[in-house]
């Protein structure tokens, strides 16, 4: 059997630095190019090993080494927690991206025959043999994959340590909702100076007349005169304006509830110093959450809490 020993040192070489990229992209670790080149270079030299007489450089022992190895050349060593975490998240990289080489081949029932007439490496004693093309095609691919289900994997965790169940009650009526605070979400009634918080229309129905739902539609029919306002309501309702990208001098409608409940972490705390500022649009895509939080009300509403 011939073996193509300086293809497979160049795709292992290859893999290895794409497998330390990764790493560093998913802990945002700011390293050289260079240096994660060198690390996958390191880690490459390992397929030389049974071709030397030394039975240590093909043992566990050894492999771990070099990964450490990698590691360590790639990203630096600066404390303990920190080498750990580059070493643990390298070897989830790479198990996963094994994993799912392996995984997507068997799926797919990869066609031998073609295999064998390009770059079919035999692993004697390891299950069927897998073609390097397979690995070419199939590498990058998972690669992009996976960069990209970890950053969704980041985002999510980064927006769920940002949401907080609430409940809004007004007269007799009260609905649960789940917000996000948002600490770019600055707006104020002008004039009351109270924080504002959006909802989203559709998950405050209940809670509206209908006769004075048309007015958070469009806030111009705050004005008509056919639309005709209950008298509880008169003293509640406010025109607060409010900027959004690419437009300016926008009007939203609030209502004043009698409080807001938050319940975060088992405790509740709640304020009635807010408006509610109703939007005709979802707010998540895919309904994480339907309301933003003013950060100013959680503040307010943590001098208020409830036993």
């Amino acid at each position: 059997m011939t073996v193509y020993l300086d293809i497979i040192w160049i795709l292992n070489f290859l893999f290895d630095s794409l497998l330390l990229f990764l790493t560093g992209l998913i802990l945002k670790r700011r390293t050289k190019k260079w240096r994660v080149f060198l690390g996958g270079f390191f880690g490459s030299l390992i397929i030389f090993a049974p071709f030397t007489p030394f039975a240590i450089l093909t043992s566990s022992f050894f492999k771990i080494f070099i990964s450490i190895l990698m590691v360590i050349v790639a990203f630096g060593f600066k404390r303990m927690k920190y080498f750990f975490a580059n070493l643990s998240i390298f070897y989830l990289v790479t198990f996963a991206m094994g994993g799912a080489m392996i995984g997507v081949h068997y799926l797919l029932n990869f066609d031998y025959d073609l295999a064998n007439a390009l770059f079919l490496t035999h692993i004697q004693g390891f299950g069927d043999p897998i073609s390097w093309l397979f690995v070419i095609l199939g590498f990058p691919v998972l690669w992009y994959f996976s960069k990209n289900t970890f950053d969704r994997f980041e985002n999510h965790k980064i927006q769920s340590d940002q949401l907080i169940d609430l409940e809004v009650f007004i007269f007799d009526k009260s609905v649960r909702l789940r917000g996000l605070v948002d600490s770019g979400n600055q707006l104020y009634d002008p004039l009351t100076r109270r924080p504002v918080m959006i909802v989203s229309l559709k998950k405050m129905t209940n809670l509206l007349p209908k006769e004075i739902i048309p007015i958070f539609n469009n806030v111009n029919q705050l004005w008509n005169e056919s639309n005709e306002v209950p008298n509880e309501w008169g003293n509640r309702l406010s025109v607060v304006p409010y900027r959004v990208v690419g437009k300016d001098h926008q009007l939203i409608v609030t209502f004043r509830p009698d409080k807001v409940m938050f319940m975060q972490n088992e405790e509740k705390f709640q304020t009635d110093k807010l408006l509610i500022g109703l939007v005709n649009q979802k707010l998540s895509s895919d309904d994480t959450f339907d309301s933003i939080i003013h950060p100013k009300i959680l503040t307010s509403a943590k001098g208020q809490q409830v036993s």
